[in-house]
């Protein structure tokens, strides 16, 4: 209707729904107004879902209105088949009675509710924070649910027909083979005392999707299943409603048609507020309203060539009366002559080759997850070899690192015995040299003042007593003869074999030989002990070599102040054997035997005095 037509009364009562509603479409505006007789009380409640009270009065259109089936390839987005675009059609909310009582008592009430539920915000804000998943409360509870529900079974009793997946799991058919998961709850409700059995119905009815129209425009949006879907709209107040619902909804072949291929198909009142909002976006004129939608490759100039971007659009629109059967725009026949001959033969290739699309799609994901999974555990595993690599580089580092750190310590330690070694070589052969030196003053002092003359066979001497021979064996072989008097002390002897050591020489010649003790000793064979003790070498220590009389064997150890006479083998003379003394062998050995002597003493000092088993 033209708005310049209108009489000042409706054009007033237009001013008023506009004020209202905050605006909205004119011509919208106007056909609501006109189905309730321009009672704006009434229209208000319409568009804001208040139930009115008294029955909608919608004129119906004449009998000679023809609506003809319209074909649509439009955008989403211009038609708002997803959600309220600024394109689509409809009214904004506004408060309609700022001063009624039941706001008054409504405002604290929801401020009392704000208040209690403030605490599940910052619950649900923390779960999500966290990525917990919230808790979310069946389908079957919600409104909108429980309003399709009664919707699909308010049909059911009006037209005295049943879903058809109700009807194949009457005929012992199994579940719901409808539309799966999307399907009416009313499907798989089991039948109630007193309903009628599947072959006592009048007919059969579609599977209807339960849930908002902007979840069902999503399912048929999912390209992994793309189906093409049907939107049934009616309004009880239409006359020719009844009519659509026995003869189109209840038709076997419309509905097995639709049950073939897969339609999800979804219905309501428009006095619904959803159903209101769908009948917006879809542009419905007039009641009942069928319109068919599906995904369609989107015209528009920005797409590329070679790729594909669909888009849900309104494939056709069909409302009006569906009588005669022949050729009314809803009737059962017209459809299926629609969709047979027009509508699947154009739609379901490109619904096909999306699905096959998606699935390549997924497929290729599912491959290139699988791929990337390979790829983490190669790179996992290499990532492993090479900590394995290190770790055994790091190993194979730290004990060559420990092996050159032991060789250089032995190494070090060598050297330093070595050099302790060499130090006390050195020392050692200085203090020998220094001794030899100390030894040989005192050899030369003793051939000049210890050594007696021999006896004179001619001249008597009766201090000295008998002659007697002595000969010596050096160790290098050489001999030695010497008379002496058995009276003569045994260091004579020692001291003849001493002078055997001095070397040849005119440095080392008798005349030279010192008269003076050396250091300052006694004269006489008492500076010779003062000597070996200031020395610290006794008898052999001392001469650094023993004498032994050849046969029989015996020693003979030198003892100050004795005389040959006195020592057993040597009083009629003998042939002696001089062997050498090694100083240094035997004061290490002096040394060691005193270092097991007190380790025994140690071990003795432990002993608790008990007598073991082990000691018997």
């Amino acid at each position: 209707m033209d708005p310049n037509s209108l009489s000042s009364s409706q054009r007033q009562a237009l001013d008023q729904l506009q004020v209202i509603t905050n605006g909205g479409d004119a011509e919208v505006a106007i056909s609501v107004l006109d189905s309730v007789s321009w009672d704006v009380q009434r229209a208000a409640d319409i568009i804001f879902d208040q139930n009115p009270s008294a029955p909608l009065s919608i004129s119906r259109p004449s009998e000679t209105t023809t609506t003809h089936v319209e074909n649509f390839d439009i955008d989403d987005s211009e038609q708002g088949l997803l959600g309220n675009e600024p394109g689509a059609r409809g009214f904004r909310r506004t408060n309609l009675y700022p001063s009624s009582p039941l706001l008054i008592v409504a405002r604290p009430l929801r401020f009392i509710l704000a208040i209690l539920a403030f605490p599940f915000h910052i619950l649900r804000t923390l779960f999500r924070l966290l990525r917990i998943p919230l808790p979310q409360l069946p389908l079957t509870l919600s409104g909108l649910t429980l309003y399709y529900q009664r919707w699909v079974r308010s049909l059911e009793e009006e037209t005295g027909a049943i879903c058809l997946s109700r009807v194949r799991s009457r005929s012992g058919d199994g579940a719901s083979t409808g539309v799966g998961p999307s399907s009416s709850s009313l499907t798989s409700r089991p039948a109630k005392q007193g309903e009628a059995a599947a072959d006592d119905c009048d007919g059969i009815l579609p599977d209807f999707f339960v849930g908002s129209y902007e979840e069902f425009a999503r399912t048929c949006a999912k390209e992994t299943d793309a189906r093409i879907g049907c939107v049934i709209l009616v309004s009880e107040e239409h006359d020719d409603v009844p009519e659509f619902k026995r003869s189109t909804l209840t038709d076997p072949t419309f509905v097995r048609l639709m049950q073939d291929n897969n339609f999800l198909v979804w219905g309501g009142d428009i006095r619904d507020r959803d159903a209101w909002s769908a009948s917006q976006k879809l542009q419905a004129t007039t009641y009942p309203f069928v319109a068919f939608v599906a995904l369609q490759p989107r015209r528009s100039p920005s797409s590329r060539a070679g790729t594909t971007q669909a888009t849900l659009t309104i494939l056709s629109r069909h409302q009006g009366p569906s009588i005669p059967a022949a050729s009314a725009p809803t009737s059962a026949k017209t459809l299926v002559s629609h969709l047979n001959d027009q509508l699947l033969p154009r739609v379901q290739p490109f619904l096909t080759r999306i699905r096959a699309q998606a699935v390549e799609r997924e497929n290729l994901k599912a491959l290139e997850s699988a791929q990337r999974e390979h790829e983490r555990a190669i790179r996992a595993e290499q990532d492993r070899a090479f900590a394995e690599s290190q770790r055994k580089d790091k190993d194979r580092i730290e004990a060559r690192i420990a092996e050159d750190r032991r060789v250089a310590e032995e190494a070090r330690r060598r050297e330093e015995a070595e050099r302790i070694e060499r130090e006390e070589a050195e020392r050692l052969q200085k203090e020998k040299e220094q001794w030899e030196t100390k030894r040989m003053i005192w050899r030369r002092w003793g051939r000049r003042t210890l050594l007696p003359r021999e006896p004179r066979p001619t001249l008597a001497e009766p201090a000295r007593g008998k002659t007697i021979r002595i000969g010596v064996r050096m160790p290098d072989g050489r001999r030695g003869v010497r008379f002496f008097g058995e009276g003569d002390s045994l260091t004579a002897v020692y001291a003849f074999v001493d002078t055997l050591f001095i070397p040849d020489g005119k440095e080392f010649s008798s005349d030279s030989d010192p008269a003076v003790p050396p250091e300052g000793a006694p004269s006489g064979e008492e500076g010779l002990v003062k000597a070996m003790y200031d020395a610290g070498r006794v008898g052999e220590d001392w001469w650094g070599f023993k004498l032994v009389l050849s046969y029989p064997r015996r020693d003979i150890i030198w003892e100050t102040g004795k005389r040959i006479a006195d020592v057993e083998g040597l009083k009629a003379g003998g042939q002696l054997v001089i062997e050498m003394v090694d100083v240094g062998a035997k004061a290490k050995a002096k040394g060691k035997a005193k270092d097991i002597g007190e380790s025994k003493a140690g071990q003795q000092d432990e002993d608790d005095g008990y007598v073991t088993e082990e000691s018997d």
